[in-house]
């Protein structure tokens, strides 16, 4: 398996470390039942500031978020035990490895600012790829929604020629339903004065 993110992890303070090894009731497993019938799943959410935020405004839906770095995992863990929350779950590692781990689809995936890879030698790393989106179209009901944003010019065009290079998934008019507020990498994107791009995508009929 090709990684697609890379090794920086940053400092972890006594905090982070404390929750990263919480036993808490919001980490992933295979045991749990999950009855929802509106499931998220949020593919990389980084410092876990602006998706804890989502959690709170979109509480209608269940959300299941992974995250391979240490320290926005072990935030998520930190605001899951300090509110009262009950819609969300979270997997520390590579959202392949949970994809395998489980037995249902999700009604919503979402993409937001994957890292580009920009580097010609690195283009392998990029997680949108065809194969992954075929991947990801087994993981989706039937009347589901992807949605993939990134303000990376390269990616954009990378994205759009996977996209055509398969045939479960195609671009969508509809809208997605789930608000979202502006992470870390949206302000940097817009601070660049970078063009911001939102794909949307359903399975091909």
């Amino acid at each position: 398996m090709i990684k697609t993110f890379s090794s920086r992890a940053g400092r972890l303070s006594e905090t982070n470390k404390f929750y990263l090894h919480k036993k808490s009731k919001c980490i992933f497993s295979e045991k749990k039942l999950i009855v929802h019938e509106q499931k998220v799943l949020d593919i990389g959410f980084g410092d876990s500031y602006s998706f804890c935020k989502d959690i709170i405004e979109n509480n209608d839906f269940f959300f299941f978020g992974a995250e391979p770095y240490k320290k926005g995992f072990s935030r998520a863990v930190e605001f899951f035990e300090k509110n009262d929350v009950e819609n969300m779950i979270l997997f520390n590692g590579d959202v392949r490895d949970l994809l395998e781990k489980v037995k249902f689809c999700f009604d919503f995936i979402r993409i937001h600012f994957p890292d580009p890879w920009p580097k010609k030698k690195h283009i392998k790393r990029r997680l949108v790829t065809e194969e992954f989106l075929i991947y990801l179209s087994n993981k989706l009901s039937d009347n589901g929604l992807i949605q993939i944003i990134t303000d990376s010019q390269k990616y954009q065009n990378h994205i759009e020629e996977e996209i055509k290079l398969q045939n479960k998934l195609s671009l969508s008019k509809r809208l997605f339903p789930i608000t979202y507020h502006q992470s870390s990498f949206y302000k940097k994107a817009l601070i660049k004065k970078n063009k911001i791009k939102e794909f949307i995508l359903q399975k091909s009929s």
